[in-house]
Order: C-alpha cells, then structure tokens, then sequence
C-alpha cells in the first residue's frame, strides 16, 4: 500500500504544476514551489533542482517515501536542509465501518480561515477532486479533499477549525472520505498524519505504513 501513497501524491503534486520526467525524479514545477518527488538516490538531482531554478520559485521540496541516507547527503550538497517526516498511512476502504458522526457533504465552498485553505487547495478542489466539508449551524468548520487516481485514493488537507475541534468531526471527515474513496472504486486510501490527527485517523481503520523524509531548499531568485 505505500506504493499506492507515491502513485496517489505523484498525482496530487500534479495539480496545478507542470510535470517533467528527469533521470530517476519526477519534477512537478508550480508558479511558487517546485516538487522532486520519490527520487531514485542516483537520480539526476542537480538536473531537477536547475530547472526548477530556471522557473525562478522560492520553494523546492523533495519527498522520499523513506528515510534515505545517501539521498539526503546529496540533497544537502545542493543545499537543501532536512524536513520534516510524512507518517504514511493506509486504509482498505472496502472494509466495513460505522458511518459518520456529523453529516458531511460535496461542496465547492472553502471558508479562508480552514486549516490549508490555500490557493494551491482552492485550485485542486475547482477541477475533479472532491471536497468534503463538516458543517456547525451552517457555517463550515472542516474540511478534507479526497483525491482518486485510479484505484488509488489519497486524503489531503484535513483540517477543522480549533473552535470545532475535539467534537468528532475529524473523525466524521474521514470516514465520509473512506466512504466516497468506496464509491468510487478504490481498493486503498493512504495519507500523512500529524501527531494530533494519528488517533483520529487509527480510530477510522488506518494503519501505520511508516515514516517518510521531506528536504527543503528555499531558492534565491535570480
């Protein structure tokens, strides 16, 4: 299933960045970031991270789906600095589970002051990956999107407002996206947990896929 992770992210990154196939990386290039993601430890890093340069972005990430010691001493010879670790996660969304606590519903809408209601966020939600939202008195207090590639599902962006939180709508969001990710033919959902969202994500069925590496590379315009 961690497979599944790197096949759904390579699609997720994909959103909103111009894909380019390098020798063993595959360079996702936005109008602000840039995406190495799921490098070989021999792949053509220099090459990747130059024309991400050419597309003059203050961000550059890399993503492995491990820690990978050779990989990220090459990394910091480029100048990247270590990042934090993705907690992957999976879940069969076949499996049978109780339904939601709080309704949940498809919507367009996104209130600003969600957790990752960023640009970036609005923009995947505007084409084919679904937004699920919890409500409180009408007003939306959380939110996560379900991205489908093929049998693949991947849950992003999960987040509820703190005045909201701790009452069962984290909880709710995810078993609404294990459900949709059925509907819509899934065999597997997979994510990257906080700490805070861990149990939450456990209580729903996922399990621990292991600990990933990020690398950052905060690039000076030229």
């Amino acid at each position: 299933m961690l497979a599944d992770a790197a096949t759904n992210h390579l699609s997720w990154f994909g959103r909103g960045r111009e894909r380019f196939e390098l020798d063993g990386v595959t360079l996702f290039v936005g109008t602000g970031d840039a995406v190495l993601a799921f490098p070989r430890h021999d792949a053509d890093l220099a090459g990747a991270v130059e024309r991400a340069r050419e597309a003059r972005v203050a961000e550059i990430g890399c993503w492995a789906l491990e820690p990978h010691d050779e990989l990220g001493k090459r990394l910091r010879r480029l100048g990247f600095q270590d990042g934090w670790q993705p907690h992957w996660m999976g879940a069969d969304p076949r499996e049978p589970r109780d339904a939601p606590g709080h309704p949940i519903d498809r919507s367009g809408d996104c209130d600003p002051e969600l957790p990752y209601a960023s640009p970036q966020h609005r923009q995947a939600i505007a084409g084919d990956a679904q937004h699920l939202v919890a409500r409180q008195g009408g007003q939306i207090v959380g939110h996560a999107v379900l991205n489908v590639d093929g049998a693949t599902g991947g849950v992003y962006d999960m987040g509820v407002l703190p005045s909201a939180r701790r009452q069962g709508y984290g909880l709710a969001l995810t078993l609404a996206s294990l459900a949709t990710a059925r509907e819509s033919g899934c065999t597997s959902v997979t994510l990257n947990a906080t700490g805070e969202g861990e149990p939450v994500y456990r209580r729903a069925g996922f399990r621990s896929l292991g600990l990933g590496k990020t690398w950052w590379l905060f690039a000076r315009r030229r």
